[in-house]
């Protein structure tokens, strides 16, 4: 493979030399889809489906290592004058309790060291130059190098493509050293094999011993959710979209909640990682951190979920999904992985809003999947309410998704992405009141979970209703008045009777329940979780704290 060969690319020997990288193969910067296509295939790195995708498998890790991503604690780095110590949310070190893991600038030179000798052994490298962030105030130039050609795919695909002017000027801001056949060694305490580590103060992520794309993508996003809310801009793990009259909406959720799929309702501008920078331009406050989605395709279905679906084509990389001897996919088959992915570029979505960007949101819904039965599928919530779900971040696995799991296990995540969400809270919820206030933004609640006892046939809220139900916050159709809301008093919150195109019956938990004993006794424990992790958030504010659920006889 060489330039005469038709595909795009220039040597990227100089720039991996300046990093301590002494190749050994070609260094190919910047190569096209039919390239690293090439390049993937020839050296049995991926095959081609019947889809068209590029297809992979990451064993052993078929998701994010959480255990083994770490931010080095170097006490002698300042950020604008300021210690690590002052601004990360490491948790409670004393009892070995961390938010955010930290390793000592020891482990991550050694780490380093061998990933630098590993991308000089390997052969030919990949280099991709991207960019995160569409405004002035977030914008960050990423530069991935790579062993792997399906991973230089895949960051192609989901940051911004720089154009051949910004190419030709191009400075990389964060340098990501992706080597995922470097394990890590029992000595550096990683947890296992795998190893993320950012160093904030050689602005440098390492990755090893895992070639789960998702790191690479999500490595970014916490270095942004670190640097971007100290200046007053707000991150979310997030979607949004924009409706027919231009009105904007947030969707947060955790992985599972639908946050993709409701994201691409109306015109999608984002689906997972946003800027909202509350004091910018009028038409530029929501913008999306990234060039491409990362969708899960379990049980996948063209009439579900047609964007994803007709996404996945020539162009698009694939992990842990399974394939007939065709190579025709079976999304229902999750014998490899429950979390098959795909990545694509944002312009495989047709009804992608081609800026990437919106104004200020009139409305953001919170998703999370209840698998107690017994949050409503829209909820509005106060000020403070919505400060106290935020910093909760709940949703829920359900029986049979986790070995030993035998009913609905309550999981918290803070932001609705702690694991992305570097800093202390406060940095987070007081940025999220400052854009209720000054843009009056409402925030609800969306159950896209279950209703109802758990039982054997108990469905899932149908992903057609919880889209109308997107559809009808972020359109503003949805009736205010006082007469259409019933207050719940054990979640505290406001629940509309009555929203376009949806059955009112759907609207009501207590419907689904014919023991109203049982409900309230099942709403109950279910509160109780909710203080219970309340009171592991010790910063949190006792107004805020009070809106939240709370048992009553």
């Amino acid at each position: 493979m060489n330039a005469a060969s038709g595909h795009s690319w220039t040597d990227g020997r100089s720039i991996v030399h300046a990093l301590g990288i002494e190749p050994s193969g070609i260094v190919y910067r910047n190569l096209d889809v039919d390239g690293l296509y090439q390049a993937a295939v020839q050296r049995g790195q991926a095959t081609v489906v019947a889809t068209g995708a590029l297809a992979t498998r990451t064993d052993p890790y078929f998701g994010r290592a959480a255990k083994s991503s770490f931010y080095v604690n170097d006490p002698t780095y300042r950020h604008e004058g300021r210690a690590l110590d002052a601004l990360v949310n490491w948790g409670d070190p004393a009892q070995k309790r961390f938010d955010n893991l930290p390793t000592t600038p020891e482990v991550f030179a050694r780490l380093k060291a061998r990933v630098l000798k590993q991308l000089s052994v390997a052969g030919d490298l990949y280099v991709n130059d991207g960019i995160s962030g569409r405004t002035g105030n977030s914008r960050m130039g990423i530069r991935v190098v790579s062993e792997l050609a399906p991973s230089a795919l895949f960051a192609r695909n989901i940051f911004l493509r720089p154009s051949d002017a910004e190419l030709a000027a191009f400075e990389a801001d964060w340098t990501i050293l992706h080597a995922p056949t470097v394990k890590a060694e029992p000595r550096d305490e990683t947890h296992g094999d795998a190893f993320i580590i950012t160093d904030l103060g050689t602005r440098t992520t390492i990755i090893g011993g895992t070639a789960y794309h998702g790191q690479i993508k999500k490595s970014i996003f916490c270095v942004q959710n670190f640097l971007l809310p100290l200046s007053g801009i707000l991150t979310m793990h997030a979607g949004a979209s924009e409706g027919t009259h231009g009105d904007a909406a947030i969707h947060a959720g955790l992985s599972g909640t639908g946050k993709t799929t409701l994201s691409n309702t109306g015109f999608p501008v984002a689906d997972d990682q946003i800027v909202v920078d509350i004091d910018g331009p009028e038409d530029r406050v929501i913008s999306n951190m990234e060039g491409g989605q990362y969708a899960k395709t379990e049980k996948l279905r063209r009439d579900k979920e047609p964007e994803v679906f007709d996404a996945i084509r020539y162009g698009t990389t694939s992990e842990n999904i399974f394939y007939d001897e065709a190579g025709v996919p079976n999304y229902d088959d999750t014998s490899i992985s429950a979390n098959g992915r795909v990545g694509y570029p944002l312009e495989f979505v047709s009804s992608a809003k081609k800026s990437g960007t919106t104004r200020a949101p009139k409305n953001i819904t919170f998703l999370t999947a209840d698998g107690f039965g017994v949050l409503p599928p829209l909820a509005l919530l106060t000020t403070e309410g919505a400060m106290y779900h935020f910093a909760s971040g709940f949703t829920s696995k359900m029986p049979g998704t986790e070995e030993g799991v035998s009913e609905p296990k309550p999981t918290f995540s803070a932001f609705f992405g702690k694991p992305f969400m570097p800093l202390k809270p406060a940095f987070y919820t007081d940025l999220l009141a400052k854009l209720m206030t000054t843009h009056g933004t409402r925030v609800w609640l969306v159950n896209t979970g279950w209703l109802g006892p758990m039982k054997p046939g108990r469905g899932r809220v149908d992903i057609m209703v919880s889209k109308a139900i997107i559809n009808a916050v972020r359109d503003g159709t949805v009736d205010l008045d006082e007469a259409n809301f019933w207050y719940d008093p054990v979640f505290k919150i406001h629940v509309p009777k009555h929203v376009a195109g949806v059955d009112d019956h759907m609207l009501d938990p207590r419907h689904f329940w014919s023991d109203e004993a049982a409900y309230k006794t099942t709403a109950n424990k279910l509160a109780s979780i909710f203080v219970a992790n309340a009171a592991k958030l010790t910063d949190l504010p006792e107004d805020v704290a009070a809106a939240g659920p709370a048992p009553i006889d």
